[in-house]
């Protein structure tokens, strides 16, 4: 077994401590003083120099000594222990560490390596080991670990021989315990929840069916009400069918007088531009200069002809996104809203509607919303059209216009000779001949268009205006309810049907409540026996530790938990003594079963006057009145 011991320390200007050298004993060590007088200085002073942090823990804390108020930065602080037989010392000067093993310097991780190394320590263990106060104020599943991880974890099949588990014995084995019984609770409260709304359906159910009466003259009457209202339907939706036609017409023939205003100015464009260019052919053989200025001229105009109508067509263009973006909205409106049912009941005699024959009117509501919102696609899809045409009429003269400033470029360059027609009269020609061919064709299409516009306006004077009367909302429910009412007979036998199944799923799920009854009572016991096993296991390597591995909750359930207690009591509730005590018998035992044995620092020990019989070595600091304020090692 390693066995780890400080045999003296020489503290130097550390805290409120100018010079001290302590030697301690290879057993019990007990620093006597006044409060105040620096007895944790001596623990803070030990931490330090082995890890660099004060007895707490703490990195950052004042270890220049304060004389008449004021920390004294400029001293050296200079800490030395022997640990076994090396000399180790911690320096502060400047504010630089400089830490030796008998006289070789180390490095801040060197030396922790050799810690590890050479006495086979770590900070963390040497806290857990060393300090009273560290393992009992653990998180009980931190602790739970520790203790654990020395005595063993009680397994599931120890568990199962001492009991009878067969229910949640290959759950636990699957998920865990803690996940069982989150199963096992969530399932209950689901079966208990759906229990009770299947009493409820039961009680509605059976009074439906006891409700349901109908004589043979209401039947026959209710039977030409049918007939009246199917009639009404088909033909409201027929005049609905017709109106969605006729605004189809009106937005057509609104479209063809746009397409006509359009290829009218086509028509007086090209015919400026014929003039246009008979006027530079009839100039262009005065002089070369005026020649090439016509030229020039011409193509500026042309330039500036195609620009107009680009921004012409973006304003159309504008103008239909605008109507497209305003027929989305309709469209998204009109599927947004949700179809109701005002009442759900009969207008004659008070009585609820099948849920199928609600959901078939709910249905056919739907369905005249999507009909409505395929109107509003319909016509949108009109204005995409004429978008795409935008489009390509834009793009084609923004390429006329790269070609026009090309052109311009080239007559910059060009030489002319007045003495035979020239090559910009040879161009008007073609550009002439190009507009009469233009006009013939737009003129043509003007035609064309101005007749379909006739006989469409035609066609739209001739149509009857179509106004929709009644509510087909309204009418449908109605015919929902008479034919709930024609189909009693019917409704009677599926009522009965559904309380039967009722009945059934009720009788299922009470069975499988009761069987989640019976897991849940061996889960219990199988926690208890777990806890009870782990509990005997603990206690067994320990003298006066306690643990408690079990709670009760609020509502009266055991859950599980690993708090430190002694004859149950718990740690927190013990007096200074006891908790010293109880935590020293904690490290002892520790220290046995991990086969090693290090010093054991306690900060106030209170009320306890005497240390019990250990196999380590214990420094530990208690206040003490004397006369001349002096600190003693007993």
């Amino acid at each position: 077994m390693k066995k780890i011991s400080i045999g003296n320390i020489k503290i130097k200007n550390f805290k409120g401590m100018l010079e001290k050298e302590l030697a301690f004993a290879d057993a019990k060590n007990i620093i006597e003083g006044e409060n105040g007088i620096g007895k944790t200085t001596i623990l803070d002073a030990i931490t330090w120099c082995l890890f660099g942090k004060n007895f707490v823990g703490e990195k950052l804390f004042k270890i220049k000594p304060i004389i008449d108020g004021e920390e004294k930065k400029d001293l050296t602080t200079k800490v030395e222990i022997t640990l076994n037989d090396k000399l180790i010392e911690r320096i502060w000067e400047n504010d630089i560490t400089t830490i030796k093993v008998d006289g070789v310097k180390f490095g801040s991780r060197e030396f922790s390596e050799y810690l590890r190394d050479s006495f086979n320590i770590t900070e963390e263990e040497f806290k857990a080991l060393s300090n009273t106060n560290y393992i009992p104020n653990l998180h009980w599943k931190d602790l739970r670990s520790l203790i654990l991880g020395l005595v063993g974890e009680i397994t599931n099949e120890e568990v199962y021989e001492k009991g009878n588990f067969d229910l949640i014995k290959e759950k636990i084995d699957s998920v865990g315990v803690e996940k069982t019984a989150e199963n096992i609770s969530e399932t209950k409260t689901h079966l208990t929840n759906e229990i009770k709304k299947i009493h409820g359906n039961i009680d509605q159910k059976t009074k439906d069916i006891q409700e349901l009466v109908v004589d043979e003259k209401e039947q026959k009457q209710l039977e030409k009400q049918k007939e009246k209202l199917k009639k009404d339907i088909e033909n409201y939706n027929l005049l609905a069918q017709e109106k969605a036609q006729q605004e189809k017409n009106t937005i057509t023939l609104n479209n063809l007088k746009n397409d006509l205003e359009r290829t009218v100015k086509d028509i007086e464009r090209l015919e400026e531009l014929k003039s246009g260019c008979q006027k530079t052919y009839n100039e262009s053989n005065v002089d070369a200069s005026i020649v090439k200025d016509n030229k020039m001229r011409d193509l500026n105009n042309k330039i500036s002809q195609k620009e107009m109508d680009i921004s012409l067509l973006d304003q159309e263009k504008t103008t239909l996104m605008i109507q497209r973006e305003e027929l989305k909205k309709r469209y998204d409106e009109e599927l947004a809203r949700e179809p109701r049912i005002e009442n759900d009941r009969c207008s004659a005699c008070g009585q609820s509607l099948p849920q199928e024959k609600i959901n078939e009117v709910l249905a056919n509501l739907k369905a005249q919303q999507v009909e409505n919102a395929n109107g509003y696609v319909r016509q949108a899809k009109v204005k995409k059209e004429r978008l795409d045409e935008i489009e390509i009429l834009i793009s084609t003269y923004k390429s006329d216009i790269a070609k026009l400033k090309n052109q311009i470029e080239e007559v910059k360059n060009e030489s002319i000779d007045s003495s035979k027609e020239s090559d910009i009269q040879v161009t008007m020609k073609v550009k002439i001949a190009e507009a009469n061919r233009d006009i013939e064709l737009r003129t043509k299409d003007k035609f064309e268009l101005e007749e379909t516009i006739k006989f469409r306006e035609c066609e739209i004077a001739n149509q009857k205006p179509i106004e929709l009367e009644g509510n087909i909302t309204a009418m449908q429910i109605q015919l929902e309810e008479i034919t709930r009412k024609l189909a009693v007979s019917d409704t009677l036998t599926i009522f009965k049907d559904q309380l039967k199944k009722l009945e059934e799923e009720l009788q299922n799920l009470l069975s499988q409540k009761e069987l989640l009854n019976e897991k849940e009572q061996q889960l219990v016991a199988f926690n208890n026996t777990r806890a009870e096993m782990l509990r005997e296991r603990v206690r067994h390597n320990f003298k006066l530790a306690d643990f408690i591995t079990q709670e009760t909750t609020k509502d009266g359930k055991l859950i599980e938990t690993f708090k430190l207690a002694v004859d149950g009591i718990e740690y927190n509730a013990l007096n200074t003594g006891m908790k010293i005590l109880v935590a020293l018998d904690l490290i002892d035992n520790i220290q046995r079963l991990k086969n090693k044995r290090l010093p054991i620092l306690i900060d106030g020990l209170g009320e306890l006057t005497r240390l019990p019989e250990m196999e380590t070595q214990v420094i530990g600091c208690r206040a003490k009145f004397q006369v001349n304020k002096k600190m003693e090692v007993v």
